[in-house]
């Protein structure tokens, strides 16, 4: 495996800082099938067991930024016609990865989503 070190996503971050890289991993075509499978089945077993909110975009067929925004658009529209009080806030989140505790991420995807997350699943997580 090979690692390409990426400056992170924010323009104001100093390029001569090590800490303000990520590695990218170069991955082989076996691991990507791998992944790709692994990800079929978990969003299949979370369709099937019921455990997306109706209202998730991400990872969902049929459903993108665009749906989300459309969906957004339509309540916003709906609750001013109805003369209710509107807020929409919006998050930045690109960087939140880097800043959690991937402990206890691991430990909160051992335990959600219905069964245990565990064997060789919760190893691969721990692994990276």
């Amino acid at each position: 495996m090979f690692f390409s070190p990426l400056l992170k996503k924010k323009t104001t971050l100093d390029k001569d800082e090590l800490f303000n890289y990520r590695p990218i991993f170069n991955l082989s075509v076996i691991s990507k099938i791998i992944e790709r499978v692994v990800k079929s089945r978990l969003i299949d077993h979370f369709t099937s067991s019921k455990l997306l909110n109706p209202h998730q975009s991400a990872y969902c067929k049929h459903h993108s930024t665009e749906t989300a925004l459309l969906y957004i658009h339509d309540h916003l529209i709906n609750a001013i016609g109805s003369q209710k009080v509107s807020c929409l806030c919006l998050l930045d989140l690109s960087a939140v990865f880097d800043t959690i505790d991937h402990d206890i991420l691991i430990t909160s995807l051992s335990f959600c989503f219905g069964r245990p997350i565990h064997g060789s699943v919760l190893s691969w997580h721990n692994d990276t």
